[in-house]
């Protein structure tokens, strides 16, 4: 199933500029950044996104940008949820109803809301409810059979 979750890796490119990699202080965002990017890969396996989004969420529990934070975790649950529904690990509904509650506090986040970031939330959270109705009206594959998710918008700016 190809699934809109890669509207992802967009919204962060604004957050982590210059001064955010000159003061090392956002490593650990930036590495939620990274497996963000490699959990929006096209042509990941289902396994493959399930663990980079996985890992990112640890390396964000780190990140101690709140923007960014908010972000990376909202776009990490965005994607690791349909690879666990795929693999049938974990609870694919509680990460969808995490992540759709996070970009909705991003949309509404001064200094994201209004901007490319917060736009790009509400973007996901479009592109959320397509893949949960998806997910919801369509079996699962099985593990090994699953495509990885289309390219996000936020992907698709990198």
């Amino acid at each position: 199933m190809r699934v809109l979750t890669l509207a992802v890796v967009l919204v962060l490119a604004p957050l982590a500029g210059p001064a955010a990699a000159q003061s090392g202080a956002n490593s650990a965002c930036n590495q939620a950044l990274s497996y963000e990017k490699a959990a929006a890969a096209n042509g990941a396996t289902a396994q493959a996104r399930y663990d980079a989004a996985t890992a990112g969420l640890a390396m964000n529990a780190r990140c101690n940008d709140a923007q960014m934070k908010l972000v990376n975790e909202a776009y990490l649950l965005s994607m690791r949820a349909p690879a666990a529904h795929d693999l049938h690990l974990g609870d694919w509904q509680r990460d969808m109803t995490r992540a759709n509650q996070l970009l909705t506090e991003c949309t509404r986040t001064p200094g994201l809301r209004g901007a490319k970031p917060g736009n790009d939330c509400a973007m996901q959270l479009r592109d959320n409810a397509a893949v949960t109705t998806i997910m919801t009206t369509t079996p699962s594959p099985l593990p090994s059979a699953s495509p990885s998710p289309s390219p996000s918008p936020r992907a698709q700016h990198r």
